[in-house]
């Protein structure tokens, strides 16, 4: 005869205090039935969401290359929008061609200088060659500023607020004015398609149409604009692409402070 009943029993190693437990053999199958029953529903969910899981995960990794495309082609979208309007400056407010544009008979072959009517000008001069101020880098370009979130075309100064801004080249000013990003802000050209701009000033001291001399005071460094502090906004373009300053200013490397946390 099969029993119908089960005993567990659990003894100490000193044989004290050994506890007993009787189970039926209905309820042992019963409990054998829910653990199978268990283990099989826990399978079937596992058959049913596995493959929903590997496919959410790809169409979250599609959404994400999907989401850092539309952000890369409305940065895209910025920027010419950007150089439509610098193109737009310039031939509005300067006309079409400017007269540093055209390229005279070279003089002098080792200085780079030509004659005119009125005295000597050197294309050295149009280069961006003089520091605009002395002071630490604290933003580096290519990088997203603190408030901004788009690219950062150039480099941000940290310097004294009212410290004097010097013309990194000779040129024109072809803007001056007030910008909401940037506050006051002063754009320069120097012929050879260079341009030069100097943002969140605390004042212009150069207005539109202007003719300034590489060294010259344009400006003091200020903190308006979308800034988080007194410094200079200062970038170099040339045939419309943003350059970094740092190529024509390796001076500033010394002061970067951005290197140190890369």
């Amino acid at each position: 005869m099969k029993p119908e009943k089960y005993t567990i029993m659990f003894i100490p190693d000193d044989e004290s205090g050994s506890k007993s437990y009787h189970l039926s053999k209905r309820a042992i199958q019963s409990g054998l039935t829910i653990v199978a029953i268990l283990f099989i529903c826990v399978l079937g969910v596992l058959f049913y969401y596995v493959p929903k899981i590997s496919d959410y995960s790809e169409l979250k990794n599609r959404h994400d290359q999907f989401a850092t495309e539309r952000l890369n082609v409305l940065e895209l979208t910025r920027d010419l929008e950007r150089l439509r309007q610098m193109d737009k400056l310039v031939r509005h407010s300067l006309g079409s061609k400017l007269g540093i544009d055209d390229r005279p008979v070279v003089s002098d072959s080792i200085t780079g200088t030509f004659s005119t009517a009125k005295n000597q000008v050197s294309f050295i001069d149009n280069i961006p060659s003089v520091a605009p101020i002395q002071g630490f880098v604290s933003q580096g370009s290519g990088k997203a500023a603190l408030f901004i979130r788009k690219t950062h075309h150039g480099i941000d100064i940290v310097a004294k607020e009212g410290e004097p801004i010097l013309a990194a080249a000779s040129g024109v000013v072809v803007y001056s004015g007030w910008n909401y990003e940037f506050g006051n802000l002063l754009i320069l050209y120097h012929g050879d398609d260079y341009f030069t701009h100097y943002g969140h000033n605390q004042q212009n001291l150069k207005k539109q149409l202007d003719t300034v001399t590489r060294g010259e005071v344009i400006g003091l460094v200020g903190n308006t604009g979308v800034s988080s502090g007194p410094h200079l906004h200062f970038e170099v373009w040339q045939e419309f692409m943003a350059m970094d300053p740092l190529i024509y200013f390796p001076e500033y490397r010394a002061t970067d402070l951005t290197s140190l946390h890369e």
